[in-house]
């Protein structure tokens, strides 16, 4: 082989490497309005959220809220959350779990580890990314869920 055909190949490989490690970064990155705000179709709303604190421990609570605007105030400030998958799983501090119901029976399930550690379900998608556990890479004000229990 020429010298010239070492370049080439030597190209390609680097070219693919690269093309794979681009998609890979973007396959790891989503926002909660990619997985949950967007499934919703325009006519749905969430009618309802469930709001667990320590589930399953002694000091567990558990708030329903059925005020559009309370839902609305939270879900203003879910939508702007930016996540990167990640591999280490944070279980200190207090745990939150947000049941939203729509209208029509669809169901989603944000469960907020530690300061910036969340995991998020969706009851009618099977997708891998549902299973993920995520990192909030962005600010992320957890006090309007903190202030509820107080």
């Amino acid at each position: 082989m020429s010298k010239r055909s070492w370049y080439v190949f030597l190209a390609i490989c680097v070219l693919i490497l690269l093309s794979a490690t681009v998609y890979s970064s973007i396959q790891f990155r989503t926002s909660f309005k990619e997985l949950v705000l967007d499934q919703l179709k325009e006519s749905e709303t969430i009618s309802e959220m469930s709001i667990g604190k320590n589930r399953f421990r002694p000091n567990e609570q558990v708030l329903k809220i059925t005020d559009p605007a309370v839902i609305d105030r939270i879900m203003n400030s879910f939508s702007e959350v930016k996540l990167r998958k990640n591999s280490v799983k944070d279980y200190g501090g207090d745990e939150y779990e947000i049941w939203f119901e729509s209208q029509n029976g669809l169901t989603f399930a944000v469960l907020l580890y530690s300061p910036d550690h969340v995991r998020i379900y969706n009851s009618s998608s099977n997708h891998k990314r549902y299973g993920w556990e995520y990192k909030i890479v962005n600010d992320f004000d957890r006090s309007i869920i903190e202030d509820l229990f107080r």
